[in-house]
């Protein structure tokens, strides 16, 4: 009798080992992406001064009429270069807010700008990023495994099974009274 429990303590111990090798060797891999708003990053450039300077030929400049001539059925209007205007265009501090790029994956990124007497004034840019985050879960398809039981007539029984996602089947040997018995299960 001794020796026969023993037997049945080293099939349970290779079954268990065999179960554990199996399970480890079949996994579902389910995985996700997702999308993770960064930190804002902000920074001013500092303007340099311009490394070329081109003037054009016929430069497009503000006018107003003039003088407004007639002669015979034609009319004629004199245009002047309106100065008032060229200088309120030159001394006046106009404001950008140019968005680069706007994007799911990548983030957004916008500079503001600041001119005034026909340079540079103020630089900043603005970057708010996103992170792309790949998640990756492994979810046991075949999953084995041992089991040895007593009860109180010291009967002594031993088995195994197995589950394939959430169905499983067992069978157990009960050497004192020589019996099997088949069980199914559902995890939940």
């Amino acid at each position: 009798m001794k020796l026969l429990n023993w037997k049945y303590i080293l099939i349970a111990i290779v079954l268990l080992a065999v179960g554990f090798l199996v399970g480890r060797w079949n996994n579902d891999t389910i995985s996700g992406v997702r999308y993770l708003k960064g930190e804002p990053i902000h920074d001013s450039i500092k303007v340099p001064e311009p490394y070329e300077v081109k003037v054009t030929a016929n430069p497009v400049l503000p006018t107003r009429p003039d003088t407004v001539r007639l002669k015979g059925d034609s009319v004629y209007i004199t245009q002047v270069v309106d100065t008032n205007r060229v200088f309120k265009e030159y001394s006046s501090e106009m404001f950008y807010k140019l968005p680069i790029f706007k994007n799911d994956t990548l983030g957004t990124l916008t500079v503001n700008e600041t001119l005034q007497y026909n340079r540079v004034k103020h630089f900043d840019y603005s970057y708010d990023p996103i992170h792309k985050e790949v998640t990756v879960e492994r979810k046991r398809v075949f999953s084995p495994f041992v089991t040895a039981s007593f009860n109180s007539i010291n009967g002594m029984g031993l088995g195994g099974g197995v589950y394939v996602k959430d169905v499983g089947a067992s069978i157990k040997y009960t050497p004192n009274d020589k019996s099997y018995e088949v069980g199914f299960h559902y995890k939940f």
